[in-house]
């Protein structure tokens, strides 16, 4: 297994994903400068994590992780059987859809996030995790003031609700769905008699402020997350202090509670006047769309991030009866975007990982003799992330909380299993002192070598996505035609890319050059409805080729009655 040495290196980079992966934006540089450059610093940092890990790998498998091992394992061989086995575009597929990315190359570095997780879990490792999720939190908390008093130091927009606080995931609903994990993770922490007063009343001023963050980003889902962590917390104090009957009683007013939430969200109920809205009802048709796509295409969806292709023709026909027009690149459900991105078998094996999580929560309770803050505090921002993925979207800065947590709680189950027997062996490795060095030896030149071969690979991973999106940022930048289209091809070549070059040429009266760009991308993804309806709206564009490209578009959009 990984000595001491190697688990703190993972335990840094695990922590400095965790920060780098929320905070991380590229406003100057990139023309998706949220979601790309958290998935190539996802990609990067997993990458190196892998480098620590892989050297063990047949150790894990005889070892106390080799549950673990093997249903991450089974993911990872299920994302992989999808891209090449859906039928969709393998390149699209790796990196994802634009503005979104979570396609396989991002649930692959977030499956290692979860190992490397779960290796490195134990108390003193959740004492480092809760320093830097207080710092993490209040950095966004202080920069989603900042946002509110219109002083927004980037070029970010939101044209929805202009001082809505978005923080660093671009996004009203994301930055108040952070805020609830926070404000749960601060008033947890705040009940631990270890600290001294100042610092429990700084935890509780904290997680006030995360409330008013929240309330400034106009976005209701930080109060459910909240709710549902703490209620969670609040069993897991009752029953970890031997109150059982109080747990019980918050148990059955939490589940009528949340079927209340459940019922106003399909406007009936005495919680639908401040619930039920437009937003929702389009989040029925979304997971419609989704559920249709996983029964269509059981065992290997769509493609991963395929959700954009299939929706038009996915969503239920009287969409456009109901005077509904939108259209969505993400069910705004985690567990149904896996489902229609990877199948069933994907689901499957996500929900196996979902519950090991709370199977590991029901055996630290039993096993406990007191209220252990740090862990009910890392439980309650689980349950409060997985609230806020029942009815969101997979956004990088977020998920990486939710697998990390998964991660940890798993971890601390299997870690603290046989504390005293681990106790003694640390011991014993502290004597004589010289032996406590052969036990560090292993990150010597071979490990640091490998982190060096880690280094370089994430590299190469993620250098090429970022120079060529920052290369068509400045060929825009510089409105040369030319080179903007240079600078679209450059690979990995991304569809959205040629849709923006191909728009600019009709838009300049290019018309033969955009035909061409159309028909090369028509090509590589003939499921993009995108590429066609611009294809019928050059004028030059033979009446041949416009009649086929309405044939893909009615393909593509059945039911849609405006297409002819």
């Amino acid at each position: 297994m990984l000595d001491t040495r190697n688990k703190k290196l993972l335990g840094t980079i695990t922590l400095a994903a965790l920060v780098a992966v929320t905070l991380v934006v590229a406003p100057y540089t990139l023309i998706e400068p949220i979601n790309l450059p958290k998935l190539l610093t996802l990609a990067f940092l997993s990458i190196i994590m892998v480098s620590v890990i892989a050297p063990e790998s047949k150790r894990l498998i005889n070892s106390k992780y080799k549950h673990l091992f093997i249903i991450l394992s089974l993911f990872i061989i299920q994302i992989l059987i999808v891209l090449f086995f859906s039928g969709a575009n393998i390149l699209g597929q790796f990196y994802g859809t634009f503005g979104r990315n979570t396609g396989a190359l991002a649930y692959l570095s977030l499956v290692v996030l979860l190992m490397s997780s779960a290796l490195v879990s134990n108390k003193e490792f959740l004492t480092r995790f809760a320093r830097v999720t207080l710092i993490v939190g209040a950095i966004l908390i202080i920069y989603g003031v900042i946002q509110n008093q219109g002083l927004e130091p980037f070029p970010f927009s939101n044209l929805y609700a202009p001082l809505a606080p978005i923080g660093t995931f671009g996004n009203l609903d994301f930055q108040s769905a952070f805020m609830g994990i926070i404000a749960v993770f601060s008033f947890i922490l705040s009940l631990n008699t270890n600290f001294k007063p100042y610092g429990r009343v700084l935890l509780i001023i904290m997680g006030f402020s995360s409330i008013v963050v929240i309330y400034q980003t106009t976005s209701k889902q930080g109060y459910l997350n909240l709710l549902a962590g703490l209620l969670v917390a609040a069993i897991l104090w009752s029953f970890m202090t031997k109150r059982k009957s109080i747990g019980i009683s918050v148990a059955f007013v939490g589940s009528a509670g949340g079927g209340l939430v459940f019922l106003g969200l399909f406007n009936v109920g005495p919680l639908a006047n401040y619930l039920f809205n437009t937003s929702v009802v389009a989040r029925g048709y979304y997971w419609r769309a989704a559920l249709k796509m996983m029964t269509d295409h059981p065992f290997f969806g769509v493609g991963m991030d395929g959700f954009i292709d299939w929706y038009r023709r996915s969503r239920p026909t009287d969409y456009y009866e109901n005077g509904f027009t939108t259209f969505s690149n993400t069910a705004h459900n985690v567990f149904l975007d896996v489902a229609s991105s990877g199948g069933v078998p994907l689901l499957l094996i996500y929900c196996y990982i979902f519950a090991l999580v709370i199977i590991a929560v029901v055996k630290v309770v039993k096993r406990n003799d007191g209220f252990d803050v740090h862990f009910v505090a890392m439980v309650g921002a689980w349950v409060a992330y997985q609230a806020q993925s029942l009815v969101s979207i997979n956004q990088l800065g977020l998920a990486i909380w939710g697998w990390v947590l998964s991660g940890l709680i798993i971890g601390y189950e299997i870690n603290t299993r046989d504390e005293k027997p681990e106790r003694d062996v640390s011991v014993k490795n502290k004597q004589p002192q010289r032996k406590g060095k052969v036990v560090e030896q292993p990150l010597s030149s071979a490990a640091l070598m490998r982190v060096f071969g880690g280094v370089i690979l994430g590299a190469l991973v993620a250098i090429p996505p970022y120079y060529v999106n920052a290369s068509f940022f400045s060929a825009l930048k510089s409105g040369d035609i030319e080179a903007i289209k240079t600078a679209a091809y450059l690979k990995p070549i991304d569809e959205r890319r040629l849709l923006h070059v191909a728009t600019i040429m009709r838009d300049s009266k290019m018309d033969s050059e955009a035909i061409a760009v159309i028909r090369d991308a028509t090509m590589d993804y003939p499921n993009s409805f995108d590429f066609w309806q611009l294809w019928t709206s050059i004028p030059t564009a033979a009446p041949a080729d416009i009649a086929a490209a309405k044939a893909q578009m009615k393909r593509l959009d059945p039911f849609n009655p405006d297409i002819k």
